[in-house]
């Protein structure tokens, strides 16, 4: 079993800027650069509405990207991203809307990926004065255009004189857990329509949603790589403003969640002393957020292509993390989310976000409360994100509290990931009066023997932080001594990380060296030669070899990285170029 650090390593002492900077020619772009901008343009023409002039003029000046308008107007044709509706489009649309409202149902629509409202159908024919024969509307749905149900949208709990009403079924969760285990998967489940109907697309079936998860992937992925590849220092475009939601109803939602999968049974207590998914063994919450740690790492050392590379490892695990529901997936997001955010990758973070909750809403069923949950995350404002990940970090924490009370091996390690998270943002000095008390409290529970060192290691990370290493060194061989004895791997891996970057911080090369080595031989012995914390380690002694100029080590190493990492699709695409 993997773990996630409780401190992220130290940045690099050149400017991130500068590193990330990527060189851009002024040369007639190729088709390799069209599709590396792809996403970007996407965004600029398609999502946030700019002109087509504009966005040539930005891509020129701020990205290096120089192409004619007439260059634009067929990559954007072949792209399929015009914006002007077509009479075809407006009559298929408005026909299929005829046929669903026949048979009951509701429907939302897509044209080339953008959303179009029947309003807007409805204004451009009024704008329309001549109009083709009936033939036309007669036609095949071009597949330009998709259609679906519209999920329900969630219903915020009333109020009254400022006083909550609390329903005690809001999203009919129990139905969830009522149903067989299978029905939760999208090859069983029909989240929206199960049938292709005239070429319009659909996402239910298994293989649509492959294709689609894949696009989803491959997108989010780019759009990140562009973030980073391009000039940090340009400002974004301003984004529309998002649904202005109430927070207690995201909190209601948590509660509802993490309370039901207890009383129901879906969430218990393994022989570990960890609370897992009933028949559903994964490790993929611990796994994400390690990738995610070795992500910002390598992005923070500028090395670009490792980081996609990292980064699309998380990314294939956000299936099994979705569809287990396990115990830790909530918090394993929020905390993930928030460390990139708290990096300095506001765009980043949100990207993420955004592809998770997508994700959710076709893997889970439609009353789902995770699904729920997760969407509701996404749509929080920007500037209360923050605020609003805290809060639901700390109702799913005090969820796990009330069932499992406070000194479960789980509900500590939530506990622990919560303040070292959160308050580490603040203050660290405030980090360790909350451990110090937390400490206290569990010595009072005799019968408790993992907790302690646990909160130990914790405590140590956070004395490194306030770059008190001598007693961050001593912490580390304090729980070095009791985690090697009673053969807990995952205390001392971490153990042996924090006595490395203690040392490395007094200038204690040799020995910061030989214990991370050791740290990153017991992580590869433990879980494997993939494992996404043993990598994350390796890429910290890459840092190391690099700033004490062994670089033929270094290259060596770097190697070794690349290939425990492998290579992503975005590598076959180059390939094929």
């Amino acid at each position: 079993m993997s773990y996630i650090s409780p401190f992220a390593p130290p940045y690099a002492s050149a400017s991130t800027a500068d590193l990330m900077l990527v060189a851009l020619s002024k040369v007639t772009p190729t088709a390799e650069d069209w599709e590396r901008h792809r996403p970007l343009i996407k965004r600029l023409y398609a999502d946030e509405g700019m002109k087509l002039k504009e966005v040539v003029a930005i891509m020129a000046s701020q990205h290096g990207h120089n192409a004619s308008l007439k260059m634009y107007k067929d990559r954007i044709k072949k792209w399929r991203l015009d914006k002007k509706n077509k009479e075809g489009d407006m009559l298929a649309i408005l026909r299929k809307k005829t046929e669903r409202e026949a048979v009951g149902k509701s429907s939302s629509f897509r044209v080339r990926g953008q959303p179009v409202t029947i309003e807007e159908v409805y204004h451009y024919f009024k704008r329309k004065k001549n109009m083709r024969d009936q033939e036309a509307y007669n036609a095949p749905t071009p597949s330009d255009i998709s259609c679906r149900t519209p999920s329900p949208a969630p219903t915020v709990p009333p109020f009254e004189n400022d006083t909550q009403i609390i329903t005690t079924n809001p999203f009919s969760w129990p139905d969830q857990f009522a149903q067989p285990e299978r029905a939760q998967y999208p090859s069983t489940i029909q989240n929206f329509d199960d049938a292709e109907m005239g070429g319009v697309v659909v996402f239910t079936l298994e293989r649509t949603f492959s294709k689609y998860n894949e696009q989803n992937l491959q997108s989010t992925l780019c759009d990140m790589y562009n973030l980073i590849s391009d000039n940090r220092d340009i400002p974004r475009s301003p984004s529309t403003p998002q649904t202005l939601l109430i927070p207690e109803h995201l909190l209601l939602t948590i509660k509802t969640y993490v309370d039901g999968s207890f009383e129901q049974g879906s969430w218990v207590t393994g022989e570990d002393g960890y609370c897992g998914a009933l028949g559903t063994p994964s490790n993929s919450p611990f796994d994400f957020c390690d990738y995610c740690v070795s992500a910002v790492y390598l992005l923070n050392r500028g090395l670009l292509v490792e980081f996609r590379r990292i980064l699309s490892k998380a990314f294939s695990v956000v299936d099994t993390l979705i569809r287990t529901q396990h115990p830790r997936t909530l918090d394993a997001i929020i905390d993930s989310v928030m460390h990139i955010r708290f990096s300095g990758y506001h765009d980043i973070a949100e990207l993420l976000l955004g592809y998770i909750s997508r994700i959710s809403m076709i893997l889970l069923t439609k009353d789902s409360p995770l699904a729920h949950i997760l969407r509701l995350i996404s749509m929080l404002e920007i500037d209360s994100l923050e605020q609003g990940l805290t809060e639901a970090w700390r109702c799913a924490l005090g969820g796990f509290e009330k069932s499992l009370g406070c000194f479960h091996e789980s509900s500590l390690d939530i506990n622990l990931s919560f303040i070292q998270r959160v308050y580490g943002h603040i203050s660290h000095s405030e980090v360790e009066v909350h451990l110090r008390r937390l400490l206290g409290q569990v010595e009072k529970e005799s019968r408790l023997s993992e907790p302690t060192p646990m909160i130990l290691r914790y405590l140590g990370s956070n004395l490194y932080d306030q770059n008190r290493f001598a007693e961050a060194e001593q912490m580390a061989l304090d729980v070095l001594s009791q985690a090697g004895s009673k053969g807990w791997d995952t205390l001392e891996v971490g153990a042996l990380e924090l006595l490395a970057f203690s040392q490395h911080e007094q200038d204690n090369k040799s020995s910061a060296e030989k214990n991370l080595r050791r740290s990153i031989q017991l992580a590869r012995e433990a879980w494997g030669m993939a494992d996404p914390w043993a990598m994350g380690l390796m890429v910290c002694l890459l840092g190391w070899l690099r700033d004490w100029r062994r670089e033929e080590e270094a290259d060596q190493l770097q190697a070794e990285i690349a290939e425990a990492i492998g290579r992503d699709d975005i590598d076959k695409e180059l390939d094929g170029h």
